[in-house]
């Protein structure tokens, strides 16, 4: 546990997150509970921390949630724990424990998104290394693989082709770890999922955990932190983040979790 804090001081916060009744725990999925890979169907859990979470979501009082830029449908078949809330597209749609939501305008923006991917495919078709992954309500470009001779050139392709819709305020354009981001131009983000999500759990009652690795996490961290409750950033030392607290790696997201649950946890 690596945040400048001393490890008897990460024992407390586990030990008080333990407790708290009720706990809703929010992680981040690529980089955060699973290793960042060449690949995004190679981002696959491991056996521990799959069981870790299955007893988190079996726990009296807790409710678990996964966050992430993927869609739904992948994250369910990824993760392929039942009793989980599934937050997909960046916050834009979420399902499970009884509530269901879609952004309505997301889905107005469907028909332009998928016409954006279309186009990316061709303007990129010749390009080795890209992904262009349609997700219905957001689609993703990833370039981890592009060799880095024609990064530059792989950059110019991509923001020619998404010149014309992005003046046109039909979508939204951010980026990540070696991956770009394209979205409808709404309003909503990993944070406003969350405070919806707590609003729908009856108010935030108890206490909030939030472990995220990227740029579209400090939305959440600063949802949470409006609540007092523990936000975590996981990774190397950056530029400033809203999260009170670090891990480095999801090796120590799964130690963490671990802990809460008080027990040792065999895959």
């Amino acid at each position: 546990m690596s945040d400048g804090r001393g490890r008897r001081e990460w024992v407390a916060l586990s030990e008080a997150v333990r407790r708290a009744q009720p706990l809703l725990i929010f992680a981040d999925y690529d980089g955060t509970l699973t290793p960042i890979r060449p690949t995004p169907e190679q981002a696959r859990l491991d056996g521990r921390t799959r069981a870790v979470l299955r007893r988190l979501s079996h726990r009296k009082g807790t409710t678990v949630g996964l966050v992430s830029g993927r869609s739904i449908g992948t994250l369910r078949r990824l993760a392929r724990l039942p009793r989980l809330i599934y937050v997909g597209n960046h916050g834009l749609e979420l399902e499970g424990a009884g509530v269901r939501f879609v952004h309505p305008a997301a889905r107005r923006s469907m028909p332009v998104l998928a016409r954006v991917a279309e186009e990316l495919q061709d303007a990129l078709r010749d390009m080795p290394g890209t992904i262009v992954e349609f997700k219905r309500l957001s689609l993703s470009v990833h370039w981890r693989l592009v060799p880095a001779g024609i990064v530059q050139r792989f950059r110019r392709r991509v923001r020619a082709a998404l010149a014309p819709w992005v003046s046109r305020r039909l979508v939204r354009v951010t980026s990540g770890k070696r991956v770009i981001e394209v979205r409808p131009p709404v309003d909503w983000t990993k944070g406003s999922a969350v405070e919806w999500l707590l609003r729908a759990c009856g108010g935030p009652r108890g206490t909030v955990v939030y472990l995220g690795d990227d740029r579209t996490d400090e939305d959440a961290f600063r949802a949470v932190n409006r609540h007092r409750g523990v936000s975590i950033f996981v990774g190397p030392r950056r530029r400033p983040t809203a999260a009170r607290w670090r891990l480095s790696s999801p090796a120590e997201v799964g130690e963490l979790l671990a802990r809460i649950i008080g027990k040792p946890v065999e895959a």
